[in-house]
């Protein structure tokens, strides 16, 4: 992704790590930076990078394996704050935009069901709320 955006000449990307750099800054975008919790490893690791994305961001696109678990919750944050987000499934070969948590309801419901259990179990009080409401 970065190399298309780059290759484009995109200058207002930002790169976020939870890290002390990013793996890959391919356009010398600006770098934040998101420790993650102490103590807090995998999934837990990155999600506040991924909160603060969501909060920075006008619009998602997101390449969606069909068994990303942070990716599917990146679009819900985003459904969430009514920010719309385009999502290429490469696993089904579609290519949606979610702008309410209707739409993120209806792109989860093409996911393999046990796919849908696991990510079901990272969610937080307030996804579960938000995603059984409307």
């Amino acid at each position: 992704m970065q190399a298309l955006l780059g290759g484009h000449g995109y200058e207002h990307v930002g790169v976020f790590c939870a890290g002390n750099q990013p793996r890959n800054n391919l356009g010398d975008w600006a770098v934040y930076t998101v420790p993650p919790p102490k103590g807090a490893h995998g999934f837990a690791a990155q999600a506040e990078k991924d909160r603060e994305m969501v909060r920075r961001a006008d619009y998602g696109l997101m390449i969606w394996n069909g068994t990303s678990p942070g990716t599917v919750l990146n679009v819900l944050h985003l459904a969430m704050a009514e920010k719309p987000c385009v999502t290429y499934d490469v696993g089904n070969g579609l290519v949606t935009t979610t702008r309410d948590v209707v739409d993120w309801r209806t792109m989860l419901s093409r996911a393999d069901p046990e796919i849908r259990d696991v990510f079901a179990t990272r969610m937080t009080p307030d996804e579960r709320l938000a995603t059984t409401l409307g």
